[in-house]
């Protein structure tokens, strides 16, 4: 049964899609879950040959690098059934010499401020036929299988995680240190990068919309943007702490691009939907 909870009511499932895989309900729901969102900057240059022929363009920093992020979750309750999925990401805008500031959370922000820009789905892995059909068949993404190892908590606060694909080969790893609640430090930074105005109004949302393209394919050759909106009663941002923090990127298409991590957010229970990019509401 579909929770009672804004997210949800505003976006219901309406419909079905029939996939390689079976019938799937639409839009996607996440009901609940963990997520861990890990925000940093990339070389520009290498991230522009990357993407080359899609019809986006990068947000940069102000130290000219372009910004980009993961984000991996364990989504224990959805409408197609539990599975766990890796995103590597970059921020976009539909126009050119776009640009954020070098503060750590300065692309959770845009992601969540900026109508005009998006996130492109640089790369995705899934655990389950389903998802990885829906994901690819119907909106046009580029996910992969892969097998997860999501949110171990360790002795001492550490949370382990680690993703390798169907041959084995590792893709990212690494730990992050749980804690309880955001730093005061963190909240001040972010008000400052958001504004006082944009982040009470951030605070007040019963969630956070923002929006996905597809990299160009077969099943969609165009880039288009899909409406997605995300919601927890936990949002635990920090910076990143390379004393406590540890991320291995091993997959050779990302590593290359020289990510380097400035923040991130561990939020639970992840609510989520994400609509298909026809969609109009």
């Amino acid at each position: 049964m579909q929770p009672d909870h804004p997210i949800f009511n505003d976006h219901p499932i309406t419909g079905s899609v029939q996939l390689s895989t079976g019938s799937a309900p639409t839009p996607y729901h996440v009901y609940d879950g963990e997520g861990l969102l890990i925000f940093g900057d990339v070389a520009c240059d290498a991230m522009q040959r990357s993407i080359e022929g899609e019809a986006v363009h990068l947000v940069k920093t102000a130290s000219g690098r372009a910004a980009a992020g993961f984000i991996m979750a364990d989504f224990r309750q959805a409408s197609m059934g539990a599975h766990s999925e890796l995103q590597f990401f970059t921020l976009v805008s539909d126009t050119e010499g776009e640009s954020i500031s070098d503060a750590p959370f300065a692309l959770p922000i845009a992601m969540a401020t900026r109508p005009g820009w998006s996130t492109l789905c640089h790369n995705l892995w899934n655990d389950t036929k389903s998802v990885i059909a829906y994901n690819n068949e119907y909106l046009g993404l580029n996910a992969r299988r892969a097998e997860f190892r999501l949110f171990e908590k360790q002795a001492g606060g550490d949370v382990q995680f680690g993703v390798a694909d169907d041959t084995g080969s590792a893709i990212i790893g690494g730990h992050f240190r749980a804690q309880r609640s955001t730093p005061l430090s963190a909240m001040w930074e972010m008000m400052r990068v958001a504004g006082l105005r944009k982040f009470i109004s951030l605070g007040r949302a019963p969630y956070a919309c923002g929006s996905v393209i597809n990299r160009s394919s077969a099943i969609m050759p165009e880039n288009r943007k899909a409406p997605i909106f995300t919601s927890s009663d936990h949002n635990i941002t920090r910076h990143w702490k390379s004393s406590e923090d540890r991320l291995e990127i091993k997959h050779p298409a990302i590593a290359e691009l020289d990510f380097i991590p400035l923040g991130l957010q561990h939020l639970w229970p992840f609510r989520f939907v994400y609509r298909h990019p026809g969609d109009h509401f």
